[in-house]
């Protein structure tokens, strides 16, 4: 069992974990407060974090240790960096020509798939899916985590990396973990945050924003962010934080077609937003 974050003790219990007493935020099968975070991923595991340091862990029997992983490394490290304070953007980031970047958007987005082309044009990969940011009065950095790159088989085609060795990220799943893109282990400063979606339209968009549209954009892309409807403190942190944020760095929102090709996003980016 692997995890991006050190200092974190992972138990793994013979039987299920306790939910939580008293969650401020609950689901049928997630219950927040805010030092305790409970989630319970059906057929594949019940996980329970505690403190920003603590990690309770039942797989269920049937369930395969990539998904049993996958999950750990999703929605329960985020909930262990929001513990933390550390403030964690969906997002994939890496370092090109000296700018620390990172690629925020929605599921689909194509997050990832631009991260791995701007790698293959000498990028330097950081982050995958979650990108946490420590916040600082001058400059904010990029905290390194162990992540591994995540792409769907039709992005790894138009890469044109050989996908018959790569190892799935659930099986069943045609996402795959990409074996040659290693993070940089040190602090990067945060320079760009592009939030990238998509349109009904044939070309591309662009906008930089400002004022209380940059703060309201950055704070959407939060990652697991409705974990903060139990966690009222971390939440009024992170007002301040991102404030500061709005502050320090360019923030643009690109919108693509819904059908195009990856190389194509990233001309754009290159060219109009870098």
């Amino acid at each position: 069992m692997s995890f991006p974050v050190n200092f974190v003790n992972i138990e793994i219990q013979s039987q299920r974990v306790e939910r939580i007493d008293a969650p401020l935020f609950a689901l049928p099968h997630l219950e927040v407060k805010e030092d305790d975070f409970f989630l319970d991923a059906r057929n594949i595991a019940c996980y329970r974090a505690q403190n920003g340091h603590k990690i309770s862990l039942y797989p269920y029997p049937e369930a395969d240790p990539n998904s049993v992983n996958l999950f750990l490394n999703g929605s329960v490290l985020g909930a262990i960096l929001h513990q933390r304070g550390i403030l964690p953007f969906h997002g994939s980031s890496f370092v090109y020509k000296g700018q620390g970047i990172i690629i925020c958007g929605v599921s689909g987005a194509g997050k990832s798939s631009v991260t791995a082309a701007f790698c293959q044009q000498g990028g330097q990969f950081l982050t995958d899916d979650i990108t946490p940011v420590n916040v600082i009065d001058k400059e904010s950095k990029i905290i390194p985590i162990k992540t591994r790159l995540k792409l769907w088989d039709n992005s790894v085609q138009q890469l044109s990396i050989e996908n018959q060795a790569l190892e799935r990220i659930r099986p069943m799943l045609d996402k795959f973990y990409l074996p040659n893109f290693e993070s940089e282990l040190t602090e990067q400063r945060l320079d760009q945050i592009i939030i990238l979606n998509t349109h009904n339209k044939e070309g591309f968009e662009h906008t930089e924003l400002s004022g209380v549209e940059k703060y309201n954009a950055l704070r959407l892309q939060i990652y697991r962010k409705n974990f903060l409807k139990g966690m009222p403190e971390t939440a009024k942190r992170y007002f301040g934080q991102l404030l500061r944020l709005a502050s320090q760095v360019k923030v643009s929102q690109v919108a693509r077609p819904q059908i195009c090709n990856i190389c194509e996003t990233l001309e754009f980016i290159q060219k109009e937003v870098l």
